[in-house]
């Protein structure tokens, strides 16, 4: 077993407490030295060949958040398969009396899990490329995981870096550590300072990232990962035998484009990461991605990472010799204009009876477009004519009702935003007054 934790409060603590549990069952357990790096760990699952890979991590959550990951032998995130069958051993445990573990030290060490991880960045990026941006690069850590790995590397090979937030805060300075625009504030505002030709930020566990260029603009994740998703199957080892792309259905249609274009299969996913690594590991997809900023690129890893999502990003922007801007005005000129948007309501009592009141109805139009198709799979989505969608569903992770819409206008985008926030109030208004 390999047991990993993040920078917040009891993470630490609690991954002693599994070392505790997993020797006390008779299992050789090796514990991270430091905080990690989720796709480090997830890393290091594939390169010990071990049986699993536990992370105590809230990732982008706010620093009262705790959670766990789980990485199968395979470096994969667990599915729901697999931790239904953990919960329901937790069930069974829960009818008995309180346990108590006792450590078996000979079975434990604690080593660091890191350089596997890190040697792996240095094989799956072109240096030169990244060598030939044209000014300084700002890295922010947001105070999780991923210091002394983003910024170590960029330095390793020449790249002029500047670091914030590189110190171990477990309150994250007082934020959600999420590469959100408010967020990136201080990024944006050390880009400036420095005239930097790109800003890169990771969030909590490293599994994401966040990305600002020169002009001080943060970008949205989806855009970039469709300038990402066309790098990769473009431009680097990848042919159309490798292996199709792969995204989430609350991702951009861009991507459907780019595959489309390059003569890929699309493979649409449910929500969450689980839904592509398998995709990732048997080579159905080359490429994976999901709206909230996860990447994951099957010759390195079946599993997002925030940290090589950076590093692509800088390899494109330098290998391209353009900024990020003009990288993407070229790709909307070559693939069409969509622009998209996640909105974020309130979970209520009533949110979860009011989903299922939309996923029982049947819709002809919405918004004044014709729905073309419609997904009924943990949320409900609607397709429209034109290339346009909206989608509702409950967050997995956090109480919060998510809103995501997608259009090839922003007076467009904007009607669907205000339609779906209405409709979601009725729904709610409907099931308070049944």
């Amino acid at each position: 077993m390999l047991v990993a934790y993040d920078t917040r409060l009891l993470s630490e603590k609690l991954s002693q407490e599994a070392v505790d549990v997993f020797t006390h069952f008779g299992f050789p357990t090796v514990l991270a030295d430091r905080d990690l790096p989720a796709p480090a760990l997830a890393w290091a699952v594939r390169q010990r060949q071990a049986s699993l890979g536990v992370m105590f991590t809230a990732s982008h959550n706010p620093p009262e958040y705790n959670g766990v990951k789980l990485y199968t032998k395979d470096g994969v995130l667990a599915g729901k398969d697999f931790t239904d069958q953990v919960e329901r051993e937790v069930d069974a445990l829960t009818s008995l009396p309180e346990p108590f573990f006792l450590r078996r030290d000979e079975l434990v060490s604690v080593e660091p899990l890191g350089e596997a991880y890190l040697a792996a960045l240095e094989a799956h990026v072109d240096w030169d490329a990244v060598r030939r941006l044209p000014g300084k690069v700002v890295v922010d850590p947001l105070f999780g995981t991923s210091r002394e790995f983003l910024d170590r590397v960029l330095l390793a090979h020449g790249v002029p870096t500047r670091v914030l937030h590189a110190t171990k805060d477990p309150y994250f300075g007082g934020y959600a550590p999420e590469c959100t625009p408010a967020n990136l504030s201080s990024l944006r505002e050390a880009v400036r300072e420095e005239g930097a030709i790109l800003g890169l930020a990771t969030d909590g566990d490293a599994d994401r990232f966040g990305v600002v260029d020169g002009s001080c603009r943060v970008f949205a994740p989806n855009p970039v990962l469709a300038a990402l998703v066309d790098y990769i199957v473009g431009s680097r080892r990848f042919s159309p035998g490798s292996g199709g792309v792969g995204r989430t259905i609350a991702t951009t249609r861009l991507i459907d484009r780019v595959a489309a274009a390059r003569g890929l299969d699309l493979v649409a996913t449910p929500v969450g990461f689980p839904s592509l690594g398998p995709l990732l590991l048997s080579g159905k997809v080359c490429v994976g991605v999901e709206e909230s900023a996860g990447l994951g690129v099957s010759v390195h890893l079946p599993e997002r990472d925030g940290i090589f999502a950076c590093l692509l990003l800088a390899e494109m922007v330098g290998a391209c010799g353009l900024p990020l801007r003009s990288i993407l005005r070229n790709l909307f000129a070559r693939y069409g204009t969509l622009l998209s948007r996640r909105v974020q309501l309130p979970l209520r009592e009533e949110s979860s009876r009011a989903l299922q009141l939309l996923q029982g109805r049947q819709f002809r139009e919405f918004g004044g477009l014709a729905v073309t198709h419609v997904e009924r799979e943990g949320g409900l989505l609607l397709e429209l004519a034109g290339g346009a969608w909206v989608l509702w569903r409950l967050s997995g992770t956090e109480p919060k009702v998510r809103l995501y819409a997608e259009a090839p206008s922003t007076s467009l985008l904007r009607a669907l935003v205000r339609d779906a926030k209405k409709t979601w109030r009725q729904a709610e208004e409907e099931v308070r007054h049944v």
